[in-house]
């Protein structure tokens, strides 16, 4: 499938149920862009991929912030490790949206 089948199935109101939900079986992508791409990143619930990627991603930021904080951690460190897992989940919804295979 081109980049251009891609952001044509994206762009698709068919492919959006209640118009919030993104379910497209020919998007081969699990992350992909919200509407309003500013907005963040939403899943595809037509992948099978789609929950463990989702799961894995959640775990992605909270298993680090768990493990500070029951090392006792300050606050200090806890932000740190907060806003380095969230820029590390920004960087791996950006790089599997944009995707094509």
């Amino acid at each position: 499938m081109t980049r251009e089948e891609i952001e044509d199935c994206w762009r698709a109101p068919s492919n959006y149920k209640w118009g919030l939900i993104y379910y497209c079986k020919a998007d081969p992508r699990a992350i992909v862009p919200r509407r309003l791409k500013w907005m963040g990143w939403t899943v595809n619930f037509a992948r099978p991929s789609a929950i463990p990627i989702t799961l894995l991603l959640i775990a992605l930021v909270a298993v680090p912030l768990l493990i500070m904080k029951a090392k006792g951690a300050g606050n200090g460190i806890e932000l740190i490790t907060g806003a380095a897992s969230i820029t590390v989940l920004c960087l791996v919804c950006a790089y599997l949206s944009s995707r094509t295979e």
